[in-house]
């Protein structure tokens, strides 16, 4: 039986299954001491990479099956107020009146720091473990190559503590999946 039972899409669970496995071989390779420390650091960014990628895809799948939504503000119809309506804080800035529209999000606005916050405060997922999914991500947007490496290490004691928040998500999502909303 896999962690991963819970997912009924065939398609995703094939995907997590094949690049849990090809992180795990990228661990057991990152421990050989012939590799420079350079390839080592790099490896361990590429585990960082796929274990949050693993994590958001979770919590999206956890997203949709239960149906629930997030949503925004959207504003329609904009028209500005005559200049006598003017704020006078903000010189210069029309004041306007809009139509208020709540807008449900798409799935590909949804991020993953979006989807934590939303199960934290359905009270699915404890403010500990979304703190750690929301540090860990922090740590994966430093990722860029534009951005200075030097501001955060990304050793194999990270990318440890990366697999065990990713093995408590998975554990935890089929109990969480089976409260009702």
């Amino acid at each position: 039986m896999s962690d991963l039972d819970f997912i009924e899409d065939t398609n995703l669970r094939k995907t997590l299954e094949s690049s849990i496995e090809y992180v795990y071989a990228l661990f057991e390779q990152s421990k050989d001491k012939e590799q420079t420390e350079l390839y080592k650091e790099e490896t361990n960014r590429v585990m960082i990479l796929y274990v949050v990628s693993a994590i958001e895809a979770v919590l999206l799948y956890f997203y949709k099956v239960r149906g629930e939504k997030i949503t925004y503000s959207e504003y329609k119809f904009v028209q500005a107020l005559p200049e006598q309506f003017l704020y006078k804080d903000k010189e210069g800035s029309p004041v306007v009146v809009a139509v208020q529209e709540t807008v449900e999000k798409k799935e590909h606005q949804i991020g993953l720091q979006e989807l934590a916050t939303f199960f934290k405060e359905k009270k699915l997922i404890q403010p500990k473990t979304v703190g750690e999914i929301l540090e860990l991500n922090a740590l994966r947007n430093t990722f860029h190559f534009n951005k200075p490496r030097t501001d955060f290490t990304c050793d194999l004691v990270r990318v440890e503590s990366a697999f065990q928040l990713l093995v408590r998500t998975l554990q935890n999502a089929p109990k969480a999946l089976s409260v009702k909303k």
